[in-house]
């Protein structure tokens, strides 16, 4: 079901539906499709799971970042020796470690005066993306950057992680940035699903909240 397209998987479910017993519950393996989920609803899906919210944040080309209504592109500045590229790159002599070195603190200086709104878009911009064509010279995000720099979707985020790390959840840069990105996409994942099922949503707090407490573990335990 996975690389299906979404009208593919609701014509397989709408078939299913012909010959379903009414109390069968039906499980989506790997597939999430918020804007279709009361079809699936209506056609016997009572769940789902998927790792792509997680994935997308640092596998995907451009939707890294979830937000209720749309997605963004996180802004790349590759540590310099954490880059297999690059660092063949400086390795064959065709880069300079030095100068990779000077445009990857004056990317991240950039970034960090930005979101102190120390520094304009412009300026920011010109600085990501002089070390881009140096790790990257095929690459050419600025249509992408600016729309995620203009937008600031981070400061408008209630999540924990972005409360916390506030712009570095937008960097593309180390396993831990990435995947705090891909918990902040669960989270917000999970808001929209609320969002498209509020009564589900209600019925399962309530349930929640009349299920007994668990027992206090033992330290020795």
């Amino acid at each position: 079901m996975v690389p299906l397209k979404t009208y593919e998987i609701l014509a397989i479910l709408q078939a299913i539906a012909e010959g379903r017993h009414p109390r069968t519950q039906l499980h989506l393996l790997g597939v999430t499709r918020t804007d279709r989920i009361r079809e699936f609803a209506a056609l016997g899906v009572t769940s789902f799971d998927s790792t792509s919210p997680l994935r997308q944040a640092f596998k995907d080309d451009k939707d890294n970042y979830y937000t209720l209504d749309r997605t963004y592109v996180a802004i790349r500045i590759p540590q310099v020796e954490g880059n297999p590229a690059l660092q063949r790159a400086v390795a064959s002599g065709k880069v300079s470690q030095d100068e990779a070195r000077k445009l990857e603190r004056a990317a991240l200086a950039a970034m960090e005066g930005y979101a102190a709104r120390k520094n304009g878009m412009d300026s920011t911009l010109n600085a990501l993306l002089e070390y881009e064509r140096l790790y990257d010279p095929g690459a050419d995000h600025e249509a992408a950057y600016r729309d995620t720099l203009r937008t600031r979707p981070w400061e408008h985020c209630a999540c924990d992680v972005c409360g916390t790390i506030g712009h570095h959840v937008i960097l593309f840069r180390g396993a831990e940035r990435n995947r705090r990105r891909g918990l902040h996409n669960v989270w917000t994942f999970y808001r929209r699903l609320q969002r498209e099922c509020p009564n589900e949503a209600a019925t399962l707090k309530q349930v929640k909240q009349q299920q007994p407490k668990p027992p206090m573990l033992g330290a020795d335990t």
